[in-house]
């Protein structure tokens, strides 16, 4: 007996052909109809319906050669959309800033595995939050501009982050020929962004035939906080909030895989932390900083060595007591300003504005002489000891996304990097990018 999907036909009690063929044709199926093939391609009096407010619903079609070289079909029980796009769908009317993502998500791969930067996988969650319960649909969705570029007026950061989310693909396990396979796919099929920066402007795109098909039939999803994901400053921490969400209310909340596995899941760069104790400096401690103080779960981790080195990592995700939960919630509604310093337990002081003015002239000079490359890589414009670093990246950089830039500074440099300061810094980092540039494609 083989399986036919046809496009467009409903769950019906029965289905005539006029024709023998019983290749495999993919789509959709929902309602009631009695559809007919006519034998060159096309069906006819196919009907439309609808449940769960608008969603389709699959429903295989099992047909069967019978004797006289025509069809006997017979229809098997439909199949809701999962889980994922429901809960969506919920957490859009209750509107507490939260979405629903699919935890076939989490496995993005880029071009030469190079990972997606925070700008991009913060644009991919806020759109993801924008399409909600409708990112199934063959349909384009819309997101404010003002939601994607958050403080800034421009959207300088934005607009490479799409150039980013346009070539990434996922991928995911499925069957091939009788046998396990690993289907690829591209997420996005189009992005159309307004040449208008104004209030009222508005970027619209849509997913991929393959991408609304995983979407719908996903069951597992992480819930996310939508102010979580616009505070985390660091892209490894970004990703290990999604991890956590996804794990953390399980029976089961923990992780366990060699160090490479993680490194993969994290999207750290082959070359960046060869050495373990890089890597926990540098990616899993601030990691659970910022999700300590920005995330409704707490993560601790255990290291597994086979001789003098680190091989494997279990982490265990834990809901925080009511009370730790709730300052997360207040934390996340707080400017970022003054941020590290609540999470080190330091004293806030209200000074004037003179105050202030003459204080930042201070730290401008000195940070002038003693610029530094960031322990986690992150180059933005919102931190005062990385602004200079921004703005040459921006400047001389030929419009390419900073992380992009500091990725590849990163992997030219290795540990030099944070043995500059000052001019020799600045120097070489400028450099760097009028020299990449040149030599890389330009950006229209």
């Amino acid at each position: 007996m083989d399986k036919l999907h046809a496009t467009d036909w409903e769950a019906g009690v029965s289905a005539s052909f006029n024709d023998t063929d019983t290749t495999d044709r993919e789509g959709f199926i929902h309602g009631q109809v009695v559809a007919h093939y006519d034998g060159s391609g096309g069906i006819r009096e196919a009907a439309t319906a609808t449940d769960w407010e608008g969603a389709r619903i699959r429903l295989p079609i099992l047909a069967r050669h019978d004797t006289k070289g025509g069809c006997r079909v017979a229809m098997s029980k439909p199949k809701s959309i999962g889980r994922t796009m429901k809960a969506a769908h919920q957490l859009r009317l209750v509107g507490k800033g939260e979405l629903a993502m699919a935890v076939e998500l989490i496995d993005v791969h880029t071009p030469k595995n190079q990972e997606l930067s925070l700008i991009a996988r913060r644009c991919l969650l806020l759109m993801l939050e924008a399409a909600a319960g409708d990112a199934w649909k063959p349909e384009a969705h819309r997101i404010a501009k003002k939601d994607l570029r958050g403080n800034h007026r421009a959207m300088d950061r934005v607009r490479p982050a799409f150039e980013e989310l346009m070539s990434v693909w996922f991928s995911h396990a499925d069957m091939l020929g009788g046998k396990k396979s690993t289907r690829m796919f591209h997420l996005l099929e189009t992005i159309n962004d307004q040449d208008d920066d104004g209030a009222s402007a508005f970027v619209e795109f849509q997913f991929t035939e393959r991408a609304r098909q995983m979407l719908e039939r996903s069951e597992v999803y992480a819930r996310l906080s939508k102010e979580a994901i616009i505070k985390f400053q660091s892209r490894y921490s970004l990703r290990m909030y999604e991890i956590g969400a996804a794990i953390y209310g399980k029976r089961d909340p923990t992780w366990t895989g060699e160090v490479t596995e993680l490194r993969k899941l994290l999207q750290v760069p082959k070359e960046a932390y060869p050495n373990f104790s890089d890597f926990r400096k540098r990616v899993l401690e601030p990691a659970k900083a910022e999700i300590a103080q920005l995330a409704e779960f707490d993560f601790t981790w255990e290291e597994f060595t086979a001789g003098r080195q680190v091989k494997r990592i279990r982490m265990t995700f834990t809901p925080k007591p009511g009370r730790m939960a709730l300052a997360a919630a207040e934390e996340n509604n707080r400017h970022s300003i003054g941020r590290v310093a609540r999470r080190n337990d330091e004293v806030e002081r209200i000074v004037d504005a003179g105050e202030i003015t003459r204080n930042l002239a201070a730290r401008l000079t000195v940070a002038n002489a003693d610029l530094r490359w960031p322990t986690d890589d992150d180059i933005n414009d919102y931190q005062d000891d990385r602004i200079e670093l921004y703005r040459i990246g921006a400047s001389g950089g030929g419009g390419h996304s900073i992380e992009r830039l500091a990725s590849a500074y990163v992997k030219h440099m290795g540990d030099k990097r944070f043995e500059l300061t000052g001019e020799r810094l600045r120097s070489s980092w400028r450099g760097f990018v009028e020299g990449k540039a040149k030599t890389w494609k330009s950006v229209a």
